[in-house]
């Protein structure tokens, strides 16, 4: 049932099914989404996995580096098709189509983790996004507002390992907002220490 679409010759595959039918590659990114399918004719609970691979190292950013090559190339066809189909003519007449293409890739970005499968294909936590942030908070959901979109060349690889490592850093805002905060809190209510008397007017009360 898995589908593997092997989108470069070298090492760049993204596979999908389902855990516990289809086989998780090794060594690979996998997003998981849980949803009702239907098989063998009766609707189930499954966990449909996406797996990409092309995990260069252990480093979160590496981990992330492919996931984020899926989701620009995404951005970036969906965009193109909005663009080439925007307009039609009709009798001398422009008409917005207001035609656009949904993403078969968003649904991936509800969750809050980004697995690591090891050799066997296990899954391992690898990049676990603080409580209270989605995939889809993060600069993973690429938009046209975003220079990487239609970045080229050097520039191009520069943004992409730089985006990779925000994300990262992304994965634990949360708690540096709420550490913080804590800190901001805590200071208000600190009471402030009393002035020292100074030593002038010591001299005065002892002349007195």
């Amino acid at each position: 049932m898995a589908n593997t679409n092997n989108t470069n010759a070298t090492k760049f595959n993204v596979t999908f099914g389902i855990l516990g039918i289809d086989a998780v590659p090794a060594n690979a990114a996998v997003l998981l989404n849980e949803c009702h399918k239907r098989i063998n004719g009766k609707l189930e609970s499954v966990t449909e996995f996406m797996a990409v691979e092309g995990v260069k190292s252990t480093k979160n950013e590496d981990l992330v580096l492919p996931v984020l090559a899926v989701m620009l190339a995404d951005a970036r066809k969906r965009g193109g098709f909005a663009s080439d189909f925007k307009v039609v003519v009709v009798n001398g007449e422009n008409i917005e189509t207001k035609l656009t293409a949904k993403s078969a890739f968003t649904k991936w970005l509800k969750g809050n983790v980004i697995y690591k499968s090891n050799s066997q294909g296990e899954l391992n936590k690898a990049l676990v996004l603080d409580e209270g942030m989605h995939l889809r908070n993060t600069a993973l959901r690429v938009t046209e507002k975003q220079p990487l979109f239609s970045a080229k060349g050097d520039s191009q690889r520069v943004l992409l390992f730089q985006t990779a490592k925000a994300i990262t850093k992304q994965a634990t805002m949360f708690k540096d907002i709420m550490g913080e905060a804590k800190s901001i809190f805590n200071a208000a209510y600190n009471v402030p220490a009393k002035p020292a008397a100074s030593t002038e007017t010591k001299t005065e009360d002892a002349a007195a």
